[in-house]
């Protein structure tokens, strides 16, 4: 069988991440979400789409749990004329499951498997992916799809891993019958960069269109080093995801006219290379996206003296979670005297935030950080500033503690790590 490895969110949109070869024309998407419930086709036992390894129907302490039940299932009904597509992706909204969950993989319409990525589960981390299967026309039927999801146990003590939301996009060719239909078959964009004046940290940028007047909404995202917030284990890639379909971690997103975004590099390293694309929403087709071509030569620049670093845990546990009491801890050193930071700033991805937890769940050298806390197990990415005062030259601890029986807190990778703006 004919196996794939999934990459990120991003990736989603077509573009390689070793190029910035520009398209001469943009590129067409319908989308179809996945839905649960009977009436859809998809039967549920559980709040979450729950996949799980096969011994967990007869473990002795696991087998009559709800989510148990769950056969790993997937319908996701698309009206397409399959001659009139380039191709399609699945796109997933994806927990990485219990550590060391391993060989998580989808079977579509029982014609091919596609491996997921493993992106840390194997090794007991606790993960979060963006993944897109690109998939062939020939994969697929002009009705119900069918995605049987699998995973094995692995050294977990249950195989376990979740889908918050799935899509299945289709590419269509320039000359479809539905976008004439639509009236956007001729439409086109390129986005333009330029400077801010007064401000040499910031780019602008404008999207110029053959109509705006179709337009509602465009979203700008960016290829840069930066922290991994999407958890493909790319520092250097497309940034940003979906939590619970809407995007996270891009540029921006303008909502009207002229439809332009600012980019603040103030808290990216000096670099060249990057680049922008962005995805145009119409007003009356919202099941339609344009992906347009790639601007790149893009860099990210810093006055003289001033410098932008990353610093990350040595010594991440694994798992990084904390369940009735259990505490866990992870250091993240600094090379430098926090008198010369100018700003400072906690990355970190999480789940949890029950109505148990204590005001020091979290603690940076032994203050309270707010992290987290909307008492939903959801996946929250969070850019919190931090005071340089509470900072050390040399080890920096990180505590996480989940205090009550119902609650957990779940640090996922790449883990927390500190951006620090320094002279």
């Amino acid at each position: 069988m004919k196996h794939t490895i999934l990459r990120s969110l991003l990736v989603l949109m077509l573009f390689s991440l070793s190029s910035f070869a520009q398209s001469p024309e943009g590129q067409f998407f319908r989308t179809y979400w996945y839905q649960r419930g009977l009436e859809f086709g998809n039967p549920k036992f559980d709040e979450r789409f729950r996949v799980n390894s096969p011994e967990a129907v007869i473990h002795p302490q696991y087998s009559q749990r709800a989510e148990v039940r769950e056969n790993g299932m997937m319908l996701i009904p698309i009206n397409e004329d399959l001659r009139q597509i380039h191709r399609a992706e699945l796109y997933l909204e994806l927990w990485g499951g219990n550590p060391g969950t391993a060989n998580k993989r989808v079977t579509v319409n029982g014609r091919t498997t596609y491996s997921l990525q493993d992106v840390g589960t194997y090794n007991r981390h606790c993960t979060h992916q963006y993944p897109a299967l690109y998939l062939q026309p020939t994969d697929l039927v002009n009705g119900y799809n069918a995605f049987q999801f699998a995973c094995d146990r692995g050294s977990s003590f249950w195989g376990n891993f979740s889908v918050s939301n799935a899509a299945l996009r289709v590419e269509l060719r320039r000359d479809h019958p539905d976008l004439e239909r639509a009236g956007i078959r001729g439409f086109n964009a390129l986005i333009k960069a330029e400077a801010i004046p007064g401000n040499q940290e910031a780019i602008r940028f404008k999207l110029s269109s053959s109509d705006d007047s179709l337009i509602s909404s465009v979203d700008y995202q960016g290829f840069y080093y930066g922290y991994d917030e999407n958890g493909d284990t790319m520092t250097y890639g497309w940034h940003g995801m979906t939590i619970n379909k809407e995007p996270q971690a891009i540029i921006g997103t303008a909502k009207q006219y002229p439809f332009s975004s600012d980019w603040d590099t103030s808290m990216l390293q000096e670099q060249q290379e990057m680049a922008v694309r962005a995805v145009v929403h119409f007003k009356d087709h919202p099941e339609l996206t344009y992906l347009t071509p790639v601007i790149g030569g893009l860099f990210a620049t810093k006055s003289r003296g001033t410098r932008v670093t990353i610093y990350q845990s040595r010594d991440l546990p694994a798992p990084f979670w904390s369940r009735n009491g259990d505490k866990k801890s992870c250091t993240i050193d600094l090379d430098l005297d926090p008198a010369r930071i100018e700003r400072a700033e906690l990355n970190v991805v999480v789940i949890g935030g029950g109505a148990g937890r204590g005001k020091n769940s979290f603690t940076l050298n032994g203050v309270p950080v707010a992290v987290g806390g909307n008492g939903k197990q959801d996946i929250l990415y969070q850019k919190i500033t931090i005071d340089p005062k509470i900072l050390k030259r040399g080890a920096n601890r990180i505590e996480v503690l989940a205090d009550a029986e119902s609650d957990s807190i779940e640090v996922l990778l790449p883990g927390p790590a500190l951006i620090i703006r320094s002279k």
